[in-house]
This record gives C-alpha cells, sequence and structure tokens, in this order.
C-alpha cells in the first residue's frame, strides 16, 4: 500500500507543478503579447541560461504578478528581463516585504 501512497503523492505533486508552469507560461503570454508558445519558448531559454529549473522560474513569475518575490527570484527575474522587448516589465514586481512604488502600482 505504501508504494501505490508514494506514487500518488508524486503525480499529486506533478500535477501541482505542471498547474504552476501552465499560469506562468499563461501570465508571459499576456505580458508580451505572444502566443503561448513563445511564452513556453522564453522559459525554457531562461531555464538554460539561469540554470534553474522551469518550475522555479514559473514560480518566481507568478510571485511577481502577486507582489510578493524573495531576493533569489528577483534574480531570476533579471534573467527573464533581459529576453523580453525593450520596455517589458513583469507585473508588480517587487521583493517580499517591500511597499509597491508608484511605477509598480499603476
Amino acid at each position: 500500500m505504501a508504494p501505490l501512497e508514494a506514487e500518488i503523492a508524486q503525480l499529486k505533486d506533478a500535477f501541482a507543478r505542471r498547474q504552476q508552469i501552465g499560469v506562468a507560461t499563461g501570465l508571459l503570454a499576456q505580458r508580451l503579447a505572444h502566443h503561448p508558445e513563445r511564452a513556453w519558448s522564453l522559459l525554457v531559454c531562461v531555464s538554460q541560461t539561469a540554470m534553474s529549473r522551469v518550475r522555479n522560474i514559473a514560480q518566481a513569475i507568478i510571485n511577481a504578478h502577486c507582489g510578493r518575490l524573495s531576493p533569489a527570484e528577483v534574480e531570476i527575474l533579471s534573467v527573464i528581463e533581459m529576453h523580453m522587448p525593450h520596455g517589458v516589465r513583469l507585473i508588480g514586481a517587487r521583493v517580499a516585504g517591500q511597499q509597491p512604488t508608484s511605477e509598480s502600482s499603476q
């Protein structure tokens, strides 16, 4: 019974990660006004450049959108923004605990 329970837990975790990556892909696609396939390509490219897992990058994008970034996620976002068109910033990007600036609250 224990192996079956472990497999169920593993599948639930994989489903949650897939959903998280899907949300981040959608946020990037909306922000860039591109097709989700282009946003996915950007996630993969950033993953390779930053030597970070796609799920970690996805979590940083979601946290930026929600305005609750950790200092480590700020570094990930700087790599992402290097690949974005000039002037395109991630929504609500700030370090956790900091107040939003007038630029990010508009």
